[in-house]
């Protein structure tokens, strides 16, 4: 392969992978994301609440994660039925891995504070890294925009240690702004794609 053919094959991977980003949009996902920052915001303030109250045992929150990301998991394909665009493969794979490990990841943090018998609650704080480090993989994705998420929650990290309470409840509202903040701007990239007549897939 000589300089021009790798020149042309390299603004071939660029141009698939920028319009693979693009159809994202076209995939629900602005709407899905600002119905769960309504979810999501109030399962952290929920989770300050029975924290506050005093409980310390896993039951509760157990249960109240268990029914909200069951719901969430629910509402994705219920809206999202319809709607796959032909290049879900790269992007749409790399966002699903980025927030289940998320969420794998903070449910490790939990158990671990829970068998430390820590004191101290110190997952409000891990989960802002967390976060960070999702945010700067869908920056590597999805564009800068993404790298300033990353570097706000990566901020917030570190103001979680002059917290002694209601951590979870900043969390969540912190969250429930980023993410529905996102997610319009993900819905209102997909009503400019649809107003101009570009509603499916193309390979380039």
């Amino acid at each position: 392969m000589n300089r021009t053919e790798a020149t042309q094959a390299l603004e071939l991977m660029r141009r698939v992978v920028a319009q693979a980003r693009d159809d994202t949009a076209l995939q629900n996902w602005g709407a899905i994301w600002m119905l769960h920052a309504f979810i999501n915001g109030g399962g952290f303030l929920a989770t300050d609440g029975l924290w506050e109250a005093g409980h310390r045992g896993p039951g509760p929150f157990v249960l109240l994660w268990t029914v909200l990301l069951s719901f969430n998991l629910t509402s994705i394909f219920v809206m999202k039925r319809g709607q796959s665009a032909g290049v879900r493969s790269f992007i749409e794979r790399q966002i699903w891995s980025i927030w289940t490990t998320f969420m794998g990841g903070l449910v490790l943090v939990a158990v671990l504070n829970l068998l430390l018998g820590l004191d101290r609650l110190f997952v409000p704080g891990v989960a802002c890294v967390l976060f960070a480090m999702s945010f700067a993989s869908m920056g590597a994705l999805m564009g800068r925009v993404w790298y300033g998420m990353a570097l706000l929650f990566a901020l917030v990290a570190l103001g979680m240690t002059r917290l002694e309470s209601h951590a979870f409840g900043v969390l969540g509202g912190l969250w429930f702004l980023v993410q529905f903040g996102s997610g319009l701007a993900l819905h209102r990239a997909r009503s400019r794609r649809l107003a101009a007549g570009d509603a499916g897939p193309r390979l380039v």
